[in-house]
């Protein structure tokens, strides 16, 4: 099973793109949103920009025009990308992330973030494929969380980080007795090639790659992908409880979707705080 194959590319627009766009239109001409948390919203924000922080996107859908461009940002644009791939599963289609977000507009990003993409699965995916798939990411994230954990600074960053170590690993026990009821057998890591299974999480981002871009940044950056990780792991269950056909999967899979929706507003809290 090749990972990569259940991702596709977020459509990103550079800032200085952004920025010519954005003088060359009028303000009616283009919705441009935020989706970073009130207090950074607060502290400074692009002119014209509506805040919907990405926990309220999916609810808040109403709010923004799908017959003209958008334009979405955030901290350094991981919450974006997970904002693009709500939009474009809610049908807009002219939608782009601002790379860099913020950070570059000011021109204070010296490099993106990891490439990200949405997930994507047929409607005849198999179950036990989607089970397997869903393990795979949890082990990227626990691998992820657990450097995060060892390597913070914070006495917050390191307890929270170090609990969503512990979850993810309650969540692979779950899905893996849900693999085997589903007709799966053995492990689950030989079906991922090149050691994939422990080395790629939520949107198709290599652990390694993600660690290597916190290194050295503070707090915040570090919180804005991990909330970016886990709206995107929402997503995914969500989609996955649609796609399976039997009641006992539905519910595993509504029971991670809601998991993961405590740990995004966990984060949000704490970015909040360090705005």
């Amino acid at each position: 099973m090749d990972i990569a194959n259940y991702f596709e590319q977020i459509p990103q627009m550079p800032a200085l793109m952004a920025r010519d766009v954005l003088d060359q239109k009028s303000v009616g001409a283009y919705n441009l949103v935020d989706v970073r948390q009130p207090a950074e919203y607060e502290k400074g924000h692009l002119p014209g920009a509506r805040l919907i922080p990405l926990a309220e996107l999916a609810s808040r859908l109403g709010e923004i025009d799908p017959r003209r461009p958008t334009i979405v940002y955030c901290r350094s644009g991981n919450r974006s990308r997970s904002a693009v791939g709500i939009l474009l599963d809610a049908g807009f289609k002219d939608v782009f992330s601002m790379g860099g977000g913020i950070s570059a507009w000011n021109g204070l990003m010296a490099g993106g973030p990891p490439d990200a993409g949405m997930a994507y699965f047929s409607s005849n995916e198999k179950t036990d494929t989607l089970i397997a798939l869903a393990w795979a990411l949890e082990e990227g994230s626990r691998r992820f969380y657990a450097g995060l954990a060892g390597s913070m600074l914070d006495v917050e960053g390191r307890a929270l980080f170090s609990e969503l170590t512990s979850a993810e690993e309650r969540h692979k026990a779950s899905l893996l007795a849900l693999y085997h009821g589903s007709g799966g057998s053995g492990t689950i890591e030989p079906l991922f090639p090149g050691g994939a299974a422990g080395d790629v999480m939520e949107g198709g981002i290599r652990v390694s790659e993600a660690l290597g871009w916190t290194a050295g940044r503070d707090a915040a950056d570090i919180l804005d992908l991990s909330i970016a990780l886990e709206s995107n792991a929402y997503d995914l269950y969500i989609k996955m409880e649609r796609t399976v056909k039997d009641d006992h999967s539905k519910r595993v899979f509504s029971v991670l979707a809601e998991e993961e929706k405590r740990h995004l507003d966990r984060m949000t809290s704490l970015i909040e705080k360090k705005a």
